[in-house]
């Protein structure tokens, strides 16, 4: 009777572990998203000031992993295109924060499941990833805000990572029309940057490592475009969120390094 009890005691006591792992692990990705949230703020505050360092606590949730990844299994690319020919090509890194499948899992899909922090196409705020796009402009709604942007998917592998679910930290290109005749356009293309090996998982460091910018004259239009390769997904299916045309008899093209670390 006693070793009866001791059993059912201890497949109660199994069940209520995997509830509580699952659980934590499910809060575990609103609390780093909030956390994300904040080193995003502040990105698209200090965007415009090389120089600037940022050092934040990571959040220790024990139930997930920090990773900054740039390799062919998970980066950003951006174009700008003039006449048929591309002038520019930019790449990024994505910093990720996902929970093991055997704790938490969102089914797989073609694209991402939510999105935490980013706007459509004129700068809106939504959560949708249907409406998100990668370009923020032209006409935008609101111009300095919400260029790094928060993003998350289902179950799947990156960088030889299995994750039930993870976030991404992603860089957007913001695009303002100018005129044909006289007027001025801006492309403004953060990428993050490896500052070295990230050794640890405690602090993150992130720092404007430089913008730098030219111009274009009598151009008249550029092609602008993003695409975020991330395990197997591509974030946005839609082509029309990831590309934008840029008017403008001046057209000035900004890129913005940021550099991103862990220790």
């Amino acid at each position: 009777m006693t070793a009866t009890i001791l059993a059912v005691a201890a497949m109660f006591l199994v069940v209520a572990m995997r509830s509580f792992n699952y659980d934590s692990a499910y809060y575990s990705i609103s609390y780093v998203a909030s956390f994300l949230t904040n080193v995003a703020d502040d990105i698209d505050t200090y965007l415009m000031s090389p120089g600037v360092s940022l050092t934040y606590a990571l959040p220790s949730t024990e139930y997930g992993v920090y990773n900054y990844v740039y390799s062919n299994d998970a980066y950003c690319e951006i174009y700008v295109n003039a006449s048929g020919a591309n002038i520019v090509t930019a790449t990024s890194g994505v910093l990720i924060y996902g929970v093991p499948p055997n704790y938490f899992s969102i089914p797989a899909s073609r694209s991402a499941w939510y999105v935490w922090r980013g706007s459509n196409m004129i700068g809106y705020p939504t959560v949708n990833p249907s409406d998100f796009s990668l370009i923020v402009g032209p006409g935008v709604f609101a111009l300095t805000g919400t260029l790094i942007s928060i993003v998350q998917f289902g179950y799947g592998s990156v960088d030889g990572v299995s994750y039930g679910t993870f976030l991404a930290l992603v860089p957007r290109v913001l695009a303002i029309n100018g005129s044909l005749n006289s007027g001025v356009g801006y492309i403004y293309i953060p990428v993050f940057i490896s500052m070295g090996n990230s050794t640890g998982r405690n602090i993150l460091t992130i720092k404007i490592l430089s913008v730098s910018s030219f111009s274009l004259s009598d151009v008249r239009h550029l092609i602008v475009t993003e695409k975020c390769n991330i395990g197997k997904y591509i974030l946005l299916t839609n082509p029309a969120l990831r590309k934008v045309t840029v008017v403008g008899n001046n057209i000035y093209i900004v890129e913005i390094r940021i550099g991103i670390n862990m220790g």
